[in-house]
C-alpha cells in the first residue's frame, strides 16, 4: 500500500484543486446549471481520455522504449563479438573436426535468404563439436576466458540483455564455460571425465555462437548496412 501514497496523495491534490477551480467558475458566472453541464460532458469523455492515456499513449511509449532496449542490446551483441566471440569462434572451428560444411555454408552467408538463414538457425542444434580427446583447445580456451573475465561479468550484468534470449542463452553458456575455468584445477590435472565434460559446454556454447552470429548479421544487414559489409570482411567462419 505504502508504494501507492505518492499516487494517491498527487489524485487528492488534483481533485480538490479541479474542485477549487469549478468553485471559482460559479462564483464569477453563478450558473450552476451550465456548470453542471459542462462536467456532465467531459465525465462522458473520461472514457475516451482514459483510453487514449492508458492504451494508445502507453502502447506507442512501450514500442519505443523497446526498440531503444534492442538497438543497445544489439550495440552490445556486437561488442561481445569484437572481444570474445569471434575469437571463441576461430577457435572452436580450428579444433572442430567436422565443422567443413558449416564454414563452407557461412562462408557465402551474404548470399542467404531470410529462408535460409533460419533454417541454418534450426539445423544448427543438431551440430556436434567434433573436439580432439586431449585438452590443446581447453587450454586456448581457458587463457581467452581468463583474458575476458571483467568484460564478461559487465555483460553479465547488463540487465538489458534479458530482452535478447538468443544471446542471453550464449552469454550463460560462455559464462558457464568461464566458472568451471575459475572453479577448477590445472587442466593438467583433469582426467577424462573433466575433459568430456568440458567439451560438452563447449559444444553448447558453440551452437549458441553460431545461431547468434547470424541472427546478428540478420540484424546488421537490415539496421546497418554499412556495419553489414564490415562484419562479411571479417567472418570469423572465413578465417
Amino acid at each position: 500500500m505504502k508504494k501507492y501514497n505518492d499516487i494517491i496523495k498527487i489524485g487528492a491534490v488534483l481533485f480538490a484543486l479541479s474542485g477549487v477551480l469549478y468553485f471559482i467558475n460559479y462564483l464569477m458566472f453563478g450558473d450552476s446549471h451550465h456548470l453542471f453541464v459542462v462536467f456532465a460532458e467531459e465525465l462522458a469523455y473520461m472514457p475516451i481520455y482514459i483510453f487514449i492515456i492508458l492504451v494508445v499513449a502507453e502502447k506507442a511509449l512501450s514500442s519505443r522504449e523497446k526498440q531503444e532496449i534492442a538497438r543497445k542490446t544489439n550495440a552490445l551483441v556486437g561488442t561481445f563479438f569484437t572481444e570474445v566471440g569471434y575469437e571463441l569462434i576461430r577457435i572452436t572451428t580450428r579444433f572442430d573436426k567436422d565443422c567443413e560444411k558449416v564454414k563452407s555454408e557461412l562462408k557465402n552467408i551474404e548470399n542467404w535468404d531470410a529462408a535460409k538463414r533460419k533454417a541454418f538457425i534450426a539445423s544448427v542444434e543438431q551440430h556436434k563439436y567434433c573436439a580432439p580427446k586431449g585438452t590443446e583447445d581447453l587450454v586456448i580456451i581457458k587463457d581467452l576466458m581468463l583474458q575476458k573475465k571483467d568484460f564478461m561479468l559487465e555483460l553479465m550484468s547488463n540487465a538489458s540483455l534479458i530482452e535478447k534470449d538468443e544471446f542471453s542463452e550464449l552469454l550463460l553458456a560462455v559464462n558457464h564455460i568461464l566458472e568451471e575455468f575459475r572453479t577448477r584445477a590445472e587442466i593438467s590435472t583433469f582426467d577424462s571425465s573433466d575433459i568430456g565434460h568440458l567439451h560438452v559446454d563447449v559444444e553448447r556454447a558453440y551452437r549458441r555462437l553460431m545461431s547468434s552470429w547470424v541472427m546478428y548479421m540478420m540484424h546488421l544487414e537490415k539496421e546497418y548496412p554499412y556495419l553489414y559489409k564490415l562484419a562479411l570482411r571479417v567472418n570469423p567462419f572465413a578465417q
